[in-house]
């Protein structure tokens, strides 16, 4: 059987309702969602807890480890109901024995990924979203769309040379810390550039409707995850995944080579 070739080891995301039984794994300190799932896919397990992103305040709140508490974070959404007690992440190989991911997290090429899409078969991907620039890649093709498309890797190609610099990495800090010139951004950005790419694209919708979602990369999906602007992202469920993983060629970390 075809085995599809991905760029990056895929990341498994699990919606914890307790702590019990990660007492021992590191939680994350640092700026944002998309830079812990760039340590995971590094070889990595981690808890994303509240309190743990103290830079970017779109993720918490999509996640559902934070409750909205301003204007601008009662308009992101769709986000993870119920209050979880934290997100637990780790590469599908290294997931924790007795835990099973909700999500898995997969980037590479948008043929790559198309191709994880196909194999799942039709409904793989949810259509909800269609032509949202914001939170879905799919109908960049279509008239209107694809001139964003376009400008998104333009300035994501020019994010990625950018985030080298340690004085970009201070600008984007400041500006994803203060409330007045997020919500300014996210007005923006949701009008003309994919935003939340891995927190709420990859993560939460694939969660919350139960079938998968591509996305281009957002800014702090090129600065602090690390991610190639000639990529995508994409988020499956693993119960449509669980019976195909053996069809998965990907990169072995040195932490699993380890064990």
């Amino acid at each position: 059987m075809e085995k599809v070739c991905l760029a990056l080891p895929p990341v498994g995301v699990c919606f914890a309702d307790s702590l019990d039984g990660l007492e021992d794994v590191a939680v994350y300190h640092g700026a944002s969602y998309c830079d812990a799932v760039r340590l995971a896919t590094e070889g990595r397990e981690l808890v994303v807890a509240p309190g743990s992103i103290e830079v970017c305040k779109w993720s918490p709140v999509v996640l559902g480890i934070k409750e909205p508490g301003s204007d601008f974070e009662s308009r992101l959404g769709p986000r993870v109901e119920g209050g979880p007690a934290a997100v637990y992440l780790a590469p599908l190989d290294l997931f924790r024995p007795g835990l099973e991911p909700d999500v898995v997290i997969i980037r590479g090429s948008r043929g790559q990924v198309d191709s994880v899409a196909e194999m799942l078969g039709p409904g793989a991907l949810t259509q909800r979203y269609r032509g949202r620039f914001d939170k879905s890649a799919l109908g960049a093709g279509d008239t209107g769309v694809s001139v964003k498309a376009f400008l998104t890797n333009v300035v994501n190609r020019a994010l990625a040379r950018l985030s080298r610099s340690e004085a970009f990495d201070r600008i984007i800090r400041r500006a994803f810390r203060s409330e007045r010139l997020t919500t300014a951004l996210e007005a923006l950005i949701k009008r003309t550039m994919a935003s939340m790419s891995i927190c709420r694209n990859s993560t939460v919708i694939p969660f919350t409707e139960d079938a998968g979602n591509i996305s281009f990369f957002c800014t702090g999906g090129v600065a602090w995850g690390g991610n190639s602007p000639y990529h995508v992202t994409s988020g499956f469920p693993y119960r449509a995944l669980r019976e195909h993983l053996d069809r998965l060629d990907y990169p072995i970390t040195w932490e699993v080579r380890q064990r």
